[in-house]
């Protein structure tokens, strides 16, 4: 049995993450315990749990002394490319050093803030290496940004995240297919999202991603 502490999104969010790894029926009571204990200690006021590899073998209702209630899965998604021209133009730009990194950041932040399992973005989060991170402008005015990872033939879409004030006006939709757009000759494209963001979900759903798979699924412990 591995467990994996999770502790970045405590000061921001109040969430620790524990992850247990092989971990067999008979020391689950034992692993929650202890990722508990040190998760508690740190400072989280929620603590999400998930056992991996996926389906082993946390479940809803009471396991030991603590009890489990499912919050959410996350999903994998696919489809393949090209993807369908955006209708609305938007230019791209990566963020630079400084301002628009800031600029960049905080949107991604605010869009997120109260999707489960998001991370809070930080600056060293913007070093990743073969990843591409973009600024969507409509004229001037930013209005979303996302980052692809290109490491693998199939590129992942990790974030797409629209300006809150411009929610429900279609930019979700022609900042995704943009972002297909930009992939190129790539084949398909692959992405995460949780099932509990269900505007996010049906999106993507509807612009021909399916679903490969339940990644994790996560449960507060208490």
């Amino acid at each position: 049995m591995v467990i994996e502490i999770m502790q970045r999104e405590i000061p921001t969010r109040g969430i620790g993450y524990l992850i247990l790894r092989d971990c067999p029926e008979e020391r689950l009571d034992d692993g929650l315990k202890k990722g508990m204990e040190r998760l508690k200690r740190a400072g989280a006021k929620t603590v999400w749990a998930t056992s991996l590899p996926e389906g082993e073998p946390l479940h809803d209702g009471p396991i030991g002394i603590w009890r489990l209630t499912h919050v959410h899965d996350m999903l994998r998604l696919e489809r393949s490319l090209p993807a369908e021209k955006p209708e609305v133009k938007l230019n791209l730009r990566s963020p630079r050093k400084g301002q628009e990194e800031g600029m960049y950041l905080s949107l991604v932040n605010r869009a997120f803030a109260d999707v489960p399992n998001a991370a809070t973005q930080r600056p060293t989060d913007l070093r990743k290496q073969n990843h591409r991170y973009s600024m969507a402008y409509q004229g001037d005015k930013a209005v979303g940004a996302f980052e692809v990872d290109l490491t693998e033939k199939v590129p992942e879409l990790v974030t797409l995240a629209v300006e809150p004030e411009l929610w429900r006006q279609g930019l979700g939709r022609a900042i995704l297919r943009t972002a297909l757009d930009s992939l190129g000759k790539a084949p398909s494209c692959s992405l995460l999202v949780s099932s509990a963001n269900t505007a996010a979900l049906a999106l993507y759903e509807s612009e021909g991603f399916t679903r490969t798979g339940t990644v994790s699924s996560w449960f507060e412990v208490v």
